[in-house]
């Protein structure tokens, strides 16, 4: 099967959490789904081990909003024996608690008023395919009692129907909640997040994979050029500006961003985007971050010959890491707190940027 990605290897066998080397890598045909970075390869190897299980298996999407939860979900679903089969995303969000009810399990005729003939609701749409719940973490209580029974039963009522109706459908739930804090709260039943979370599945914040931002950007513009937009590209220093920001809109934030610079794009013939073109908060944020100098175009700082600066901004973090290593001995969680990241993260960037603890704390 052809593809622009890789998806890591994983073992034939029930859903277990196995770890797999980038080197055991073959191709698969996912659409859409484009990253490299330690934290996104494990994202993969999930989706990869979950075609090999049986696909009746609940899966539980969380993470930061605009960190791909849909993308993602819709890979599930194409690498499943789902594939060619309905895909069915609601966001429990954005339905008034009061339609719910009738959005997910349909109406008969009559049940209310304005119900003049019989709807399908999202369950029956889906079924023998996959239906995304998401946003499930601000689904009324009422409804999670409802939808714990057809989780259990496997089967729907409609409003006003007197038999139950059996659907085949593979549920996937996603959240930036935390349902667990919820829970405890009494606003989540905890009945309901043992039945979802079957398969959790932690999506990576956009920060956290930055070395990934080249690679999405490039999809980005691909994408806008089909719908009749200029090719764009950007210069080094407007790529490591965009790898420098926090980004707390994730993925979504940044798809908004390659858009804004396309329209612009529109009204003038230049095509490449240099850091100048940049809006003006996004510089303000990455020139707080890294070297200001550079950025702004200073004259106390200049990079070093022959390094751009995407190089020499890896060169800087190498150097910080390796030095807060060596001031905490070595203790890797300490570390990462002196740095303001999840250890995690940590021994991501450290694989990304080819750093060995030993060598770090002892030298050589």
């Amino acid at each position: 099967m052809s593809t622009n990605i890789h998806i890591l290897d994983a073992v034939d066998a029930p859903i277990e959490r196995t770890c797999l080397h980038a080197e055991k890598s073959r191709p698969k045909s996912i659409s859409n789904v484009v990253g490299e970075s330690p934290a996104w390869i494990a994202v993969l190897n999930e989706i990869e081990i979950l075609s090999y299980a049986p696909s009746s298996a609940t899966v539980l999407l969380t993470g930061e909003t605009g960190t791909g939860k849909e993308v993602v979900s819709r890979a599930i679903h194409d690498s499943s024996d789902r594939a060619g089969k309905p895909f069915v995303a609601i966001n429990c969000a954005a339905v008034p608690a009061e339609l719910l009810e009738s959005v997910l399990f349909g109406h008969e005729k009559g049940a209310f008023t304005g119900a003049y003939a019989r709807s399908p609701g999202k369950f029956e749409q889906a079924d023998g395919g996959t239906l995304l719940l998401d946003e499930i973490g601000e689904m009324p209580l009422s409804m999670q009692a409802k939808l714990l029974r057809v989780l259990q039963e496997r089967k729907i009522d409609r409003v006003g129907g007197r038999d139950s109706v059996p659907v085949d459908v593979r549920i996937i739930a996603a959240t930036h909640r935390d349902l667990q804090e919820r829970i405890l709260k009494k606003q989540f039943r905890e009945d309901l997040y043992y039945r979802l979370n079957v398969y959790p599945i932690e999506l990576p914040a956009l920060r956290d994979r930055k070395e990934d931002i080249p690679l999405l950007v490039k999809h980005f513009t691909r994408e806008l050029r089909k719908r009749g937009y200029p090719e764009l590209s950007f210069t080094d220093e407007a790529m490591a500006a965009l790898q420098a920001c926090a980004w707390p809109g994730n993925v979504r934030e940044l798809v908004n961003l390659v858009e804004r610079m396309a329209v612009q794009a529109l009204q003038r013939e230049k095509r490449e985007v240099a850091f100048n073109d940049l809006p003006e908060t996004l510089k303000k944020q990455s020139s707080k971050t890294v070297l200001p100098d550079v950025l702004v175009g200073g004259d106390s700082a200049r990079l070093p010959q022959g390094r751009t600066l995407s190089q020499h901004l890896e060169n800087i973090e190498r150097e910080i890491i390796s030095t807060t290593l060596r001031a905490v001995g070595g203790n890797l969680s300490r570390a990462a707190r002196e740095l303001g990241m999840p250890r995690t993260t940590l021994l991501s960037r450290m694989q990304s940027l080819k750093l060995d603890k030993e060598r770090c704390v002892h030298g050589g």
